[in-house]
């Protein structure tokens, strides 16, 4: 195949779909994918859609592609979000598709193997166990000390997870509505120690045959954590920031331990008072509006990186540096129907603002569970230096205004939120 024909791929994914700008790309021919029923609609036209009870249930997802193949090649699979890297994985090494195996992609997806082929490579993580279930989780605090963090191996965007003080902690979260997926889990669950961070980073980053052809540092706001329904975001560091070269060691010797020789990887990490640590990594491009800002940074789109590296292609990237700091920062969103919100013009008329894109409007319901990237718009905008940052943040915080009407009734604006966990990773 030369480098511009038009490749068959099957897409592997369930509520975040691949963006429509890839689906219209010239490199794309037959698109395929395999979701679950609730999001069979994301897909539009473009699409042939084939439905599985779980995209977890990686049996379903084999079978599934087993008779989509039989009708016609399939070049590449791919796969936009957490959800389905591990099948993604699983489908290239039974079916023999080139790209990300499963060794690799569960590696980038389970959390508890993730952390376990870190930590077996030397590279720092924080303290983990395994929990199979949720009753397991008191005996694994107390093997690592509480305080602790609680998160499904799989899951992105702060989804599920929750910090615990102690026992009586864990035993009112326990038996509230808020563990009632952690309850019924199919897949194990983590238990890390809880590390307080000076800083939360990530680090995003184009690989091709081994060899990173592109990678930004990045620092969030606060800590995503507990900066949920606040002014979520991040801008890159300054290349002679103390923490740059040690950021950049990480990812090498992260990409290395788990294979990871081409694609787009997305790494978080943080530094605490002994050092940085790495905390998560996948292999996809970041939630949220992380992805504009990093290309108005830095003149690199990381979807076009991704699906080129998903195809087997060298990337066509120019990077170059803008003179100014681009920062991203999401709009907190706030469970409720919307009744108010700043239009975008007026947040438009800030110092240095760059691009406003709203995502929610009037009259539009936000979901009780909040995300890592849960919010009604993205707002980047300029700074001549870090120092500027918190300034620019306050005054955006001042202007920025929501207003929303509670919606009685279970489930009434989403219920476990499967509708509206588009970009929810971050």
């Amino acid at each position: 195949m030369t480098a511009r024909a038009a490749h068959d791929v099957l897409v592997v994914s369930s509520y975040k779909p691949l963006p429509a700008r890839l689906l219209a790309d010239d490199l794309l021919g037959r698109v395929r994918v395999i979701t679950e029923p609730a999001f069979a609609g994301l897909y539009g036209g473009r699409a042939e859609v084939t439905c599985v009870p779980s995209i977890d249930d990686l049996s379903a997802v084999r079978d599934a592609a087993l008779g989509l193949f039989a009708d016609g090649p399939v070049d590449a699979v791919l796969t936009p979000a957490e959800a389905g890297i591990a099948a993604s994985g699983l489908l290239r090494s039974h079916y023999g598709i080139q790209g990300i195996g499963y060794e690799t992609a569960n590696a980038c997806s389970n959390k508890y193997v993730m952390k376990r082929t870190l930590a077996a490579a030397g590279v720092p993580v924080t303290a983990f166990r395994p929990a199979y279930r949720l009753a397991d989780v008191p005996a694994a605090a107390a093997d690592l000390g509480w305080p602790v963090v609680l998160k499904p191996t799989f899951g992105g965007g702060t989804f599920d997870v929750v910090e615990l003080a102690g026992p009586r902690d864990f035993a009112a979260f326990a038996e509230s509505p808020g563990a009632r997926r952690l309850r019924a889990s199919r897949t194990p669950l983590l238990v890390e120690s809880l590390v307080e961070m000076e800083a939360e980073y990530h680090c995003d980053a184009v690989v091709h045959d081994g060899e990173v052809l592109f990678a930004a540092v990045s620092r969030y706001h606060g800590p995503v954590l507990r900066t949920l329904g606040g002014f979520v975001g991040s801008y890159p560091l300054p290349e002679d920031h103390r923490d740059q070269w040690a950021a950049r060691t990480l990812l090498r010797r992260v990409l290395g331990a788990v294979g990871l020789r081409h694609g787009v990887a997305h790494v978080e990490m943080f530094r605490t008072a002994g050092g940085i640590l790495v905390g998560e990594l996948a292999c996809r491009p970041p939630g949220g509006g992380l992805v504009d800002g990093l290309a108005l940074q830095y003149g690199v789109d990381l979807w076009q990186a991704f699906l080129e590296t998903s195809l087997g292609l060298a990337p066509t990237l120019r990077p170059r540096t803008a003179e100014r700091i681009v920062v991203n920062s999401m709009l907190p969103a706030r469970p409720g129907r919307i009744t108010a919100i700043t239009p975008a013009e007026k947040l438009a008329a800030l110092p240095g603002v760059r691009q406003v894109t709203m995502t929610r409007r009037v009259g539009d319901l936000i979901d009780p569970d909040l995300y890592s990237t849960s919010h009604t718009g993205v707002v980047l905008f300029t700074v001549g230096s870090e120092d500027e940052v918190p300034l620019r943040l306050a005054e955006l915080a001042q202007l920025y205004a929501l207003d929303v009407a509670p919606v009685p009734g279970p489930g009434a604006v989403g219920g476990a939120g499967h509708g509206a966990r588009e970009g929810s990773e971050r």
